[in-house]
């Protein structure tokens, strides 16, 4: 709990310019981090390629930041994509970006914690890209997606490497945010703990490796 506030207060600060570096409209600054950032890219495409075949679907974007992933998603064909996040800067800006990129009828942005939110409904597909990143205890927020999930859960996992991951690490302990690293042998652990049974690991460079999760017909047992 300790952790979850402390990224909290971290984003409520940072929302803008963690914004600011998906920004499309600066583009020197958006080709630069299509560069340098390239694997984080490269994982949205991935997620994006994982809704290939569905028509009609929806999805839920768990720790939707300022939303940027929820337009994409609307793109790659979602019905309706609803997008929760805890800071409620993140929250404004993604139904600012919404409204400007003409989805918000398809987009529902909410503050809250998904894992206690009180949803009232299933989702087609439940993602989670950059959140277990800062995230200390994964295999309850990963049974919680599985859960509201009725067809795929798909997350972003970072992979700790000894110079680039201790570098993101120290710099994020000097802000007060703690982070996280999974490695595949955890993944495997962490979803039979998630009561994960049918799932494949997609690696993402420096982005780490994206879980993609069937859940056609089953629920989370939570051994």
């Amino acid at each position: 709990m300790q952790d979850s506030e402390a990224t909290k207060r971290y984003f409520e600060k940072t929302a803008v310019s963690f914004d600011s570096l998906y920004k499309e409209e600066d583009r020197l600054w958006y080709y630069v981090n299509r560069v340098f950032r390239r694997a984080l890219y490269e994982r949205v495409h991935l997620t994006v390629n994982e809704m290939e075949g569905l028509h009609d679907f929806s999805v839920l974007d768990v720790g939707c930041g300022s939303g940027r992933n929820s337009v994409i998603f609307v793109r790659a064909g979602a019905r309706q994509v609803v997008g929760i996040d805890f800071a409620e800067s993140m929250v404004g800006l993604a139904k600012q970006y919404s409204s400007a990129n003409g989805v918000a009828s398809q987009c529902e942005f909410v503050l809250g914690d998904a894992l206690i939110y009180p949803f009232q409904r299933k989702f087609d597909i439940v993602v989670a890209l950059g959140v277990f990143d800062y995230v200390g205890e994964p295999a309850a927020l990963l049974r919680r997606m599985a859960e509201l999930a009725s067809h795929k859960v798909i997350a972003g996992f970072p992979a700790y490497t000894p110079i680039r991951g201790t570098q993101r690490k120290v710099r994020y302990w000097m802000k007060g945010c703690p982070l996280y690293f999974q490695s595949p042998k955890q993944l495997r652990a962490l979803c039979c703990e998630a009561g994960l049974d049918e799932y494949h690991l997609v690696p993402c460079g420096g982005a780490g490796n994206l879980l993609v999760a069937k859940v056609d017909g089953c629920r989370s047992t939570g051994r």
